[in-house]
């Protein structure tokens, strides 16, 4: 019911502006994503991809400034080497997100072929479905063996669905309707509410992540 609310209100506002008779441009995007937690210990950090649509909608006269939000799924996660036990844990999320950004367009040369975008956002995230797994049978999380994947959101782990977070920057590069970006993210929020210390080393939860996407706007 959450996720049809997400793709409802995506829906209405694209609607919205079209009748309204703004120069609404879509487009479509996608690319790699790396990922790194919070940690007191080494993060290998994770890679993974990213797809994506969103709109970009006009909110002054000179189309300088642009309003952009976007939906996207995300694949982010995180591993780590456990010295203690001579192993690698690892986390994989899958992440249905929504991006709102405002952007300024530096618009370059006189017919205006090339623009340089730069802005900042936030974002709010549901996760569709995470793991855990290790390379070899590491007791963590209250004696959990997780050699064999288990899901995140068992209750001995109890991750959490839910993240937001900090666009801190957008930026990158559009030719004539091509466009190359890199997005980075900060998380406001914990992956594990509930969990302060595991036996091996202490995780915050919150993560960064870069992604970097190429895209056509239509």
């Amino acid at each position: 019911m959450k996720i049809r609310f997400i793709f409802m209100l995506f829906a209405c506002t694209f609607w919205a502006n079209h009748v309204a008779g703004q120069n609404v441009q879509p487009f479509v995007k996608g690319g790699l994503t790396i990922s790194f937690f919070d940690t007191n210990n080494t993060d290998n950090g994770y890679v993974g991809v990213n797809i994506g649509a969103g709109i970009q909608m006009p909110v002054n006269k000179s189309h300088s400034w642009v309003f952009s939000p976007a939906l996207a799924c995300v694949s982010k996660g995180h591993s780590f080497d456990v010295y203690q036990a001579n192993g690698n844990v690892s986390f994989s999320f899958l992440y249905l997100e929504t991006q709102f950004d405002l952007i300024y367009r530096w618009q370059l040369g006189t017919k205006k072929s090339w623009c340089i975008p730069v802005g900042t956002g936030l974002y709010g995230a549901y996760c569709l479905k995470g793991k855990a797994s290790a390379t070899n049978d590491i007791a963590w999380f209250d004696g959990i063996h997780v050699r064999e994947p288990i899901s995140v959101f068992d209750h001995s782990i109890g991750a959490n669905r839910w993240d937001a977070g900090w666009r801190m920057l957008t930026m990158g590069v559009e030719y004539h309707h091509f466009m190359f970006r890199c997005d980075i993210e900060k998380s406001f929020f914990s992956q594990f509410p509930h969990r302060k210390k595991y036996h091996f080393y202490q995780l915050k939860g919150t993560h960064t992540t870069i992604m970097l996407n190429v895209g056509y706007v239509f």
